[in-house]
């Protein structure tokens, strides 16, 4: 598959925003207070992530810098196996585009700036969204190509 310009653009797009987010975070926001967005549902809060998600892996930046880097070259070596469809497409660009993000913050600061808090959730920033998104492509891909084939082999039955 040949490189597209507009994917690598969105793919950095991605994470000049997540950056750029990350940088007015630290640069406005507080560890103790947040600013309201919606009362007792979502607040800007600064967080130093020193784990991954849901808090696991705490203090594991070698690891995780390697899983980062592991799901780059992945995504990188099977990229013809893995995009199927414009889902699957779509996914891989968001993925990757928050996982450099997260990656770029591990390695230059030794955590990753999250921000976003919705109460029931734990914090998070815009490289976590965008790789829940990309999951969420995969998921999405993975249902209509599995109802397809059931709906088709249903057909020639």
């Amino acid at each position: 598959m040949k490189v597209s310009w507009p994917l690598v653009i969105i793919g950095g797009g991605i994470v000049a925003i997540d950056q750029w987010t990350k940088w007015l975070a630290s640069r406005f926001l507080s560890f103790y207070s947040g600013v309201g967005v919606i009362s007792n549902v979502i607040d800007f809060q600064l967080v130093h992530n020193y784990g991954a998600a849901y808090g696991i892996f705490q203090d594991q930046r070698i690891l995780l810098i390697g899983v980062s880097i592991a799901v780059l070259v992945v995504c990188w070596m099977f990229r013809r196996a893995i995009i199927t469809s414009r889902w699957s497409l779509y996914g891989v660009v968001i993925l990757v585009g928050g996982a450099v993000g997260n990656l770029i913050d591990r390695v230059a600061h030794g955590f990753v700036i999250d921000f976003i808090n919705i109460h029931i959730i734990p914090v998070f920033n815009v490289a976590d969204m965008c790789i829940n998104i990309g999951i969420g492509c995969f998921i999405v891909e993975y249902i209509i190509f599995r109802r397809a084939a059931r709906d088709g082999s249903s057909e020639s039955a």
